[in-house]
């Protein structure tokens, strides 16, 4: 890669090129086999590192939200909150100052008063176990003794939908992002963490 005097590339930088190479191995290997959900996950990975180069060598281009969601369908950000005030101070007060004019800007909308938020992951129905698909909210009808086969029908209890062993489920689990402790709770920041 070239560089200008404005741009000169570290061990830092490297190590993002690295992780592209790496996160675009992973694309590819889950692709290839057929697994779309897990390659789209790593081509948002991709598109994390983009940016982080980018700010590293300072060429960060502006971005709207709907780019910054990437290839996902999520109709909601999750952020917690530990993460959130374990960052340096000035910026824990200028994201307080967006979030506030966000409100501002939209108190006139009808909204929910509440949302529950679950940490977990996304599988395939077919590799589920019986716990999994249970906690997933699947009926599953006609497993064979070894379990799924051809004649395995899945059906999601909330509508009754009928799915096949490829369609995904969620499967609830523990949150490995720690508790925020009455704002105590600390997770050391790493990119762009320090001012």
């Amino acid at each position: 890669m070239a560089t200008t005097p404005d741009t000169k590339v570290t061990e830092t930088h490297h190590h993002f090129l690295t992780g592209l190479a790496q996160q675009g191995d992973y694309a590819h290997g889950f692709a290839k086999a057929g697994h779309q959900k897990e390659a789209l996950e790593h081509a948002q990975a991709i598109e994390g590192l983009i940016a982080a180069y980018r700010a590293a060598v300072g060429t960060t281009d502006s971005e709207d939200v709907h780019t910054y969601f990437g290839l996902s369908y999520a109709n909601y950000l999750v952020l917690p909150r530990t993460f959130l005030q374990s960052m340096p101070e000035g910026w824990q007060m200028r994201f307080v100052a967006l979030l506030n004019q966000l409100h501002d800007a939209f108190e006139h909308v009808p909204q929910a008063s509440t949302y529950q938020v679950t940490a977990g992951k996304t599988m395939p129905l077919g590799e589920m176990t019986e716990s999994q698909l249970h906690a997933a909210g699947i009926d599953v009808e006609g497993d064979g003794v070894d379990g799924p086969g051809p004649e395995t029908r899945y059906h999601r209890r909330s509508d009754g939908a009928q799915l096949t062993g490829e369609d995904y489920g969620f499967v609830p689990g523990e949150d490995p992002v720690p508790h925020y402790n009455r704002g105590r709770a600390r997770v050391e920041p790493r990119v762009g963490g320090a001012e």
